[in-house]
């Protein structure tokens, strides 16, 4: 048995949120050795946490298997950074990402192929779903069909949307709550290059639709996680915006949502979330927690209240999603599967843009 004490394990666990004391071990000192059947797996807040709880307690009924969480600040891929700081250390087991993180980790080669004789619930999922290698190996679990819409609430805009030149109108001046580019991959950028013409490689054209927006004062919030963006609809204060389904799911809980994926002059992003493993993790022991997840009782009960469609067949989705996604012949109409491989080089770049040449026209209006 490993010399880590549980008590040194929580506190390494802790110490990734910001919560632990002055006496817990830096991130990066764990290595997978010292883990054994422990996992400390990287999850979103809000209700992704609570169900994962909820699902990691009836897991625990059966298995001794120690699990940690850690919660992703801000976007997803700010953990892509804490793993690279120390790789190929890390503390990290599993997380639970999404294709443009599940994509940016595969080609670093990070990630642990699939043991489909452990995943056997993968058998199950489309392969459409799964990311994949260069070798043609499955590479990640997907427990969620998800997206990222324009939407709004329907009892502070009776009068609704009908496209997004209609943000220039005097009655969206400050209420319109969008997110920092590099939340979503930066999908908020390429709608409005959409709108406008363009895509996410000829982006020019929603910089200027965005800049305009910004100068007369119609983006009231910016927003850098589901939390913020959950808490910013609620005000009352922001009437629209660009979010995931998440978000737009937990605020038509108490609002009425109205998600606006059918505009003929834009479109709604459609990707996939789920569990990935970390080289050097306890492989047995993750695979085993990530195949319980995705066993279809499960995946109904994870995205149930999540907002998102299960990746199993079988699994019920949540009768609140009524036309929240597509039916297959609709997807060319309306879907857009962006190029997640090509925006992960230019967040960077579009976030240095963002701070220079938006937010203090934000700021001034």
């Amino acid at each position: 048995m490993s010399s880590l004490t549980r008590r040194t394990f929580t506190q390494a666990a802790l110490a990734g949120m910001g919560l632990a004391g002055t006496g817990a071990l830096a991130p990066g000192l764990i290595t997978p050795a010292q883990a054994a059947d422990r996992l400390l797996v990287v999850q979103w807040g809000a209700q992704w946490i609570e169900v994962s709880k909820e699902i990691l307690a009836m897991y625990q009924e059966d298995h001794d298997t120690q699990v940690a969480w850690e919660l992703h600040s801000g976007g997803s891929a700010a953990v892509l950074a804490k793993i690279k700081a120390t790789w190929p250390k890390t503390q990290y087991s599993m997380l639970s990402v999404w294709d443009p993180v599940f994509r940016a980790m595969i080609n670093e080669d990070w990630l642990v192929p699939v043991d489909e004789s452990i995943v056997t619930n993968l058998a199950t999922i489309p392969d459409q779903f799964i990311q994949k290698n260069d070798k043609g190996q499955k590479m990640t679990i997907p427990l969620s069909t998800a997206g990222a819409f324009w939407g709004y609430r329907e009892d502070l805009l009776p009068e609704g949307f009908e496209s997004l030149e209609d943000f220039l109108k005097p009655e969206f001046t400050g209420k319109i709550c969008v997110p920092y580019p590099i939340n979503l991959t930066g999908l908020f950028i390429v709608s409005c290059a959409i709108q406008r013409g363009g895509n996410e490689r000829d982006v020019e054209p929603g910089w200027d639709f965005i800049k305009e927006l910004a100068a007369k004062g119609k983006i009231g919030e910016i927003c850098s996680s589901n939390s913020e963006f959950i808490n910013a609809m609620a005000t009352g204060q922001y009437a629209a915006g660009f979010w995931n389904n998440g978000g737009w799911f937990a605020t038509a809980k108490n609002f009425p949502v109205k998600i606006k994926n059918r505009m003929p002059d834009n479109k709604g992003f459609l990707y996939n979330e789920g569990f990935c493993v970390l080289k050097g993790a306890p492989e047995k022991a993750a695979f085993e927690l990530a195949n319980f997840f995705a066993e279809p009782k499960m995946n109904e009960l994870y995205n149930m209240n999540l907002g998102s469609g299960p990746t199993q067949p079988s699994a019920k989705s949540n009768p609140m999603l009524d036309g929240w996604y597509y039916a297959p012949d609709e997807l060319a109409k309306y879907a857009y599967f962006a190029d997640y491989a090509y925006l992960g080089t230019v967040m960077n770049e579009w976030n240095t843009r963002w701070e220079k040449e938006i937010v203090p026209l934000v700021r001034r209006s």
